[in-house]
């Protein structure tokens, strides 16, 4: 943690929820040069504090008593999985103290996905966990972070979003960190939850819940969010099926880690199908020795989130933290 925790006094009526802002970095704190602060052309991300993303936010006090700490400041391109679990065990730590309300997250839009979700496998469902971002830069004309912050904080200090998992909240919308992913690269409007849409929204006259999640699952991987000796991320690598896929690039990842000289070897490897998840004979044939050789072997569609299963509803990059929290939770169990 870069600084230390601090606090902006309530300015509302009455009892208001006591709500922690962790500041990770992204476009939301993102500054473009003097030339392009209008359109944010050129931006650095991950320049501003939390303090001032939170100053940039008129009102906000008046809806919860904030507590805020700036963990990294960073473009969430960077992000990783010590970075999830470190924001696993600051969010735990923080539910343990008497007369908490929820959790807010400033990130990236980038990795937003992967780093919610990685915090629903995380963390048991609770207290609000509320993960928000922008899409310009924070003095861009029309910049969405101050509003995105403002109902990111108002949702985490609402009991009606305890209980539902680690939820995003962007452009009005409230989404599930099983469902959301980013859609576009450069529009407002960049998160979506797919077919399911959106779990609720939230706005003028506050926030509303329109659909329920299938069911909340168990967290058999929870105890990753408590302290213990560090261990080295698991090796979980992307490949897709393509036209003229021959799987060489599987076979020399196999053959490195057989060797010894890729660091950590390969555990496991996603593998993006063509349709509902086929894939080219000649890639095939490298994942059939990929799991002889003890590399857990999964296919997932590349046409969108899979459907049924241990998986359903998870796109590629979420399967691979899955699988990637799987093997870490089974090196520290000795599993």
């Amino acid at each position: 943690m870069q600084d230390p925790r601090s606090e902006i006094p309530a300015a509302g009526v009455g009892l208001l929820p006591h709500v922690l802002v962790l500041g990770t970095g992204g476009t939301i704190a993102g500054v473009a040069p003097p030339a392009n602060t209008a359109t944010g052309a050129g931006y650095t991300a991950g320049v501003l504090g939390v303090e001032q993303l939170l100053a940039s936010a008129p009102g906000i006090a008046q809806h919860a008593r904030l507590e805020f700490a700036q963990l990294c400041n960073i473009d969430s391109k960077d992000a990783n999985p010590a970075l999830w679990l470190q924001l696993a065990r600051e969010i735990r730590a923080w539910r343990a103290r008497a007369g908490t309300a929820g959790c807010v997250i400033t990130h990236g839009s980038d990795t937003l996905e992967e780093t919610a979700y990685a915090l629903d496998c995380l963390l048991e469902p609770g207290s609000p966990v509320v993960l928000t971002a922008a899409m310009l830069p924070a003095a861009a004309l029309s910049a969405d972070g101050p509003r995105n912050l403002f109902d990111a904080v108002r949702v985490a200090g609402d009991p009606a979003a305890a209980g539902r998992g680690v939820l995003c909240v962007a452009h009005g919308r409230v989404h599930a960190a099983r469902d959301v992913s980013k859609q576009h690269p450069a529009r407002i409007d960049a998160f979506a939850s797919g077919d399911r849409g959106p779990l609720g929204f939230i706005g003028a006259s506050g926030l509303r819940f329109t659909r329920e999640q299938p069911g909340v699952e168990p967290r058999p991987l929870a105890a990753l969010a408590q302290p213990s000796p560090e261990v080295t991320a698991p090796r979980v690598e992307l490949v897709c099926s393509h036209a003229g896929a021959d799987g060489e690039l599987v076979r020399a990842l196999v053959a490195a880690s057989v060797a010894g000289t890729l660091r950590p070897p390969l555990q496991a490897l996603v593998v993006l199908g063509t349709g509902g998840g086929t894939v080219h004979e000649g890639l095939a044939a490298a994942l059939a020795h990929a799991a002889e050789a003890g590399v857990r072997v999964q296919v997932v569609p590349r046409t969108g989130p899979c459907e049924g299963g241990a998986f359903d509803g998870l796109n590629a990059v979420k399967v691979r933290v899955r699988l990637l929290l799987e093997a870490l939770h089974d090196a520290r169990t000795g599993a």
